[in-house]
């Protein structure tokens, strides 16, 4: 399809290039950023007839010197030749220059190994850190000495312009192009390049759908437009066969995915906002807060009339991992379209996610899972943190619009029962204090209900408190593993508590040893082979140097003073070279543990 936006443009490079004289000026390609401004041009020299006999493209992205411009040109002239040979072939060159007395700053490396081009296309001025009025000035040189045709592609507007950078680009430039954003054929460029087949058709489908979400962003912005695209197919190629049949589910995952994307990728939202900014708490408060400045995600709400930013096809931590993060997971990606309108089946869905879905299921569909929930709950059935918390939460909730007749207090009182039950009957997880995978108001990639409030606040904070005296609990048994594992590999017990590169290390800052007995640990230690006890010393060392002994091993402080006093009056009855050992490698590797006088009958 003939790019009408950018005629002026392909007319007049044709014009310019097809000057059977020099025409003793540079043609400068100018649009913002993502506009197209490198493809058009691009496209015009790939089907220009007749072709350039030679053309060299070189783009001043990251370059910053005139000595790096040159490689590149030399690169662009011999690909064969690239990288370290290159460049050392080009400061050779410049190097045997200057050494004769020759001016390398009013020559190029053509002048001297003999090759020449036709046109030459300088892309990305406006990314070049060295000094811009530097850079026109040495391309002016192809203009002026080698009376090429010169193109220049630019984000013009982007460029400070100094008193010297404007003298230099009107003695330079003769033409300025203004590139539009051409949606359609670079649209259609854009899909030649999608490898995964359905999503291809889908978007061939879905033109004018996806014409309309891009005018409605007022981006102007293609590269943006490319890149959603292909994050799209990457979403694609996680589903399955039934959610890719499901047209109606595709086509809404796409308009939500789109504008999302749009709107981040041109930072008009972040992360937070996608987190935190969309769904029925979201829009209560922006109906709270009418009158006010909207926020960022009710702004987007407002640009795309037509598109439910709040639709829950797509869980905000999907879509966080997706567009922030690049994280793709087939797994939660699936199961946020399991969970939604278009393909939930409420008889095989548990019922905490059937009511936390209320928006979205009937009045009766709620209900009933409202009471097998409260089933549940009375069974006591809910053993993982994350789904305990969504039932709080839910409850604190149907509590506050009345579904049920308890009051919030005592929700919590109820919840906070429900807990120590959990604990007494050692059904509660012990979670580890820097196990990231529960975050406070959220889990499975859905938002807690009123995690908000005050009360749920205080369930959080006691179930934390009751799944750390889970953990506390099962010290004694994990540090009598550990002292097996001293016998039998000392260098993965060095590496269980110490950090290390190793995932290993998951008893770093956790109190383990207080649980074992300092003499049973010292006979164990010196009956190990002596190098062996010598990685038990390093241990010590590592794992207390940087005061842990005073903050998240504070419990296991008396042990190690006990092991240390041990190990020292171990000296006393072995021989004088033992003695010896153990007593330089106490005072080295255990220098952070505080010497404690010995106690009589101890």
């Amino acid at each position: 399809m003939p790019d009408a936006k950018n005629q002026h443009l392909l007319d007049y490079l044709g014009y310019y290039l097809s000057l059977t004289h020099s025409p003793r000026y540079a043609v400068l390609i100018s649009g913002p950023w993502g506009v197209g401004k490198t493809y058009q041009v691009k496209r015009f020299l790939q089907h220009h007839r007749p072709e350039p006999k030679k053309l060299l493209y070189v783009s001043l992205y990251g370059l910053s010197t005139l000595d790096e411009i040159r490689d590149a040109l030399f690169q662009a002239a011999y690909p064969l030749l690239t990288g370290k040979p290159a460049k050392l072939f080009g400061s050779l060159l410049t190097a045997g220059l200057k050494y004769v007395k020759v001016d390398t700053s009013s020559i190029s490396v053509g002048d001297v190994i003999g090759f020449s081009a036709d046109v030459y296309v300088f892309d990305d001025l406006e990314r070049y850190e060295g000094n811009k009025s530097t850079a026109l000035g040495y391309i002016n040189q192809f203009v002026e000495h080698e009376g090429a045709k010169v193109i220049i592609i630019a984000n013009d507007k982007e460029i400070k312009a100094g008193e010297d950078y404007e003298r230099r680009k009107e003695k330079l430039i003769g033409k300025v192009l203004e590139v539009q954003s051409s949606f359609d054929e670079a649209f259609s460029a854009f899909v030649a390049l999608i490898d995964d087949k359905f999503t291809q058709g889908f978007f061939k489908k879905n033109a004018e759908e996806i014409s309309s979400l891009y005018k409605q962003s007022k981006k102007d912005n293609l590269r943006i437009l490319q890149q959603t695209m292909w994050d799209f197919e990457r979403v694609c190629k996680a589903l399955t066969d039934e959610h890719r049949g499901h047209s109606d589910a595709i086509l809404t995952l796409l308009r939500l995915f789109f504008v999302l994307s749009f709107e981040f990728k041109s930072n008009q939202i972040n992360a937070d906002d996608l987190e935190n900014g969309r769904g029925l708490a979201a829009m209560v408060q922006a109906h709270v807060e009418k009158g006010k400045e909207p926020s960022p995600m009710r702004r987007v709400a407002d640009r795309y009339q037509n598109v439910d930013i709040d639709d829950s096809i797509l869980s905000s931590s999907v879509l966080v991992n997706c567009l922030v993060r690049g994280i793709v997971d087939p797994n939660e990606i699936q199961a946020s379209l399991n969970a939604s309108n278009f393909f939930v089946k409420v008889a095989d869905e548990a019922p905490w996610r059937t009511v936390w879905h209320w928006t979205e299921r009937t009045e009766s569909e709620v209900l009933a899972a409202v009471g097998k929930m409260s089933e549940q709950f009375e069974q006591r059935a809910f053993t993982i943190e994350g789904e305990i918390l969504h039932v709080l939460g839910l409850q604190l909730f149907l509590s506050d619009i009345g579904v049920i007749k308890s009051s919030k207090r005592q929700v919590v009182e109820d919840g906070k029962k429900y807990l120590d039950d959990l604990y007494k009957t050692k059904k509660l997880e012990a979670t580890q204090r820097d196990d990231y995978a529960l975050r406070f108001d959220g889990y499975g990639g859905l938002g807690i209900q009123s995690s908000d409030t005050l009360e749920y606040r205080e369930l959080f904070q006691h179930l934390r408190e009751s799944s750390a005296k889970a953990l506390r609990d099962t010290y004694p048994d994990k540090a009598s593993e550990l002292l097996e594992v001293m016998k039998t590999d000392v260098q993965l017990f060095y590496r269980r508590l110490c950090i290390t590169n190793s995932d290993d290390n998951i008893y770093y800052n956790t109190p383990l040893l207080a649980s074992l007995d300092p003499d049973m640990f010292v006979l164990t230690m010196l009956d190990l082979p002596i190098a062996d006890e010598h990685v038990v010393f390093m241990m010590f060392k590592s794992r207390y140097d940087h005061s842990q002994l005073d903050n998240d091993l504070s419990t296991e402080k008396p042990w190690a003073e006990a092991v240390k006093r041990k190990l020292l009056d171990a000296c006393e009855t072995c021989g004088p070279v033992t003695g010896k050992r153990i007593k330089m490698r106490v005072a080295y590797y255990m220098k952070a543990i505080p010497d404690v006088a010995a106690v009589s009958g101890k």
